[in-house]
C-alpha cells in the first residue's frame, strides 16, 4: 500500500516556541525530512497550559504564517496549520470557547489534548463530555506514554465511548520510546483503541517528523484497511469534518 498523502497532525516545529527546534534553519531541515517521508501537512502543536509554556492562539497563528513564508521562500512543498497541545486544565473550555487557546485550524472542532505522564486527573471523562457538548472533539496524544494506561490500557475504551479520539506516537509504536510506550501502543492499535496516528517531532535529530514507518507496522499489526482508514481520518480531522469512529471501542 502507498501511504500517500500523509498528514502530520502532532508536530513541535515552530522554531523558539517550546522544546521544538532552536532555529529556522532546524526548523526548515524538519519540513525537509517530512517532505521526503510523504507528509505534505503539518499541525504545529506547540506545548500550551502545562506549567511551562502559554502559547497562545494569536501567537501560534503568527509564527505559523511565518514559517509558511519560509518555506515559500525555500520552495518547500508544505503546508503547515496552527495547532497546539494543550495540558488537560480546569480553565481549558473557556480558554478554547474565548480562541486564548488553538483548536486544530483556529476551527474550534477538534483540540489536542495532553494527559500529564504519570496520573490520570479525576476530571477527564467530564471533560470529555463537556467539550462534545460544546461541539468540540478531544484527541488524545500519546495515550500510550501515560504511566497509568501503560498498566491499565482499557481505560482509554471509556474515554472513546465518550467521544475522545486517540493518537498513537509514530516512533512508540516503532519502539524508539520506549518498551512499555511500544508495548502499550501494539496492545491500543490491535485492540481498535486509536484513531490516528502523529509524529510528535520535535527536532531534526532523535524525533523527526516522519510516519510512513509506523504506517507499515500498523499494517502489518491490523490490516490494509485499518492503515487506509487512518490516513482518512487525518485528512478529515484537517477538514473538520465527522471522523469516523463507529468501528473503534465496541
Amino acid at each position: 500500500m502507498e501511504y500517500y498523502p500523509l498528514i502530520d497532525l502532532h508536530c513541535h516545529i515552530l522554531p523558539w516556541f517550546d522544546d521544538g527546534p532552536s532555529s529556522d534553519d532546524e526548523a526548515l531541515e524538519m519540513a525537509r525530512i517530512a517532505i521526503q517521508d510523504g507528509i505534505t501537512d503539518i499541525v504545529a502543536t506547540p506545548h500550551t497550559e502545562n506549567g511551562l509554556y502559554q502559547n497562545s492562539a494569536e501567537r501560534v497563528t503568527e509564527a505559523v504564517e511565518r514559517l509558511q513564508r519560509k518555506l515559500r521562500e525555500e520552495n518547500l512543498p508544505l503546508r503547515i496549520h496552527v495547532g497546539s497541545e494543550v495540558r488537560i486544565h480546569v480553565d481549558l473550555i473557556d480558554n478554547l470557547q474565548t480562541s486564548k487557546t488553538a483548536t486544530y485550524c483556529n476551527a474550534k472542532r477538534y483540540v489536542l489534548l495532553e494527559l500529564p505522564a504519570s496520573q490520570v486527573p479525576l476530571f477527564v471523562t467530564d471533560l470529555i463530555r463537556e467539550l462534545k457538548a460544546a461541539s468540540i472533539m478531544p484527541i488524545l496524544a500519546h495515550p500510550e506514554r501515560n504511566r497509568i494506561l501503560q498498566a491499565e490500557p482499557e481505560r482509554l475504551r471509556e474515554w472513546i465511548k465518550e467521544g475522545a479520539i486517540a493518537q498513537v506516537t509514530a516512533d512508540s509504536l516503532a519502539g524508539k520510546m520506549g518498551k512499555r510506550a511500544q508495548t502499550t501502543a501494539r496492545h491500543l492499535v490491535v485492540n481498535n483503541l486509536v484513531h490516528v496516528l502523529a509524529s510528535d517531532a520535535h527536532n531534526s535529530s532523535n524525533r523527526k517528523p516522519q510516519l510512513r514507518e509506523a504506517f507499515r507496522l500498523l499494517e502489518r499489526l491490523t490490516s490494509r484497511a485499518t492503515a487506509r482508514q487512518f490516513l482518512l481520518n487525518a485528512q478529515t480531522i484537517l477538514a473538520g469534518n465527522d471522523c469516523k469512529r463507529q468501528d473503534f471501542a465496541g
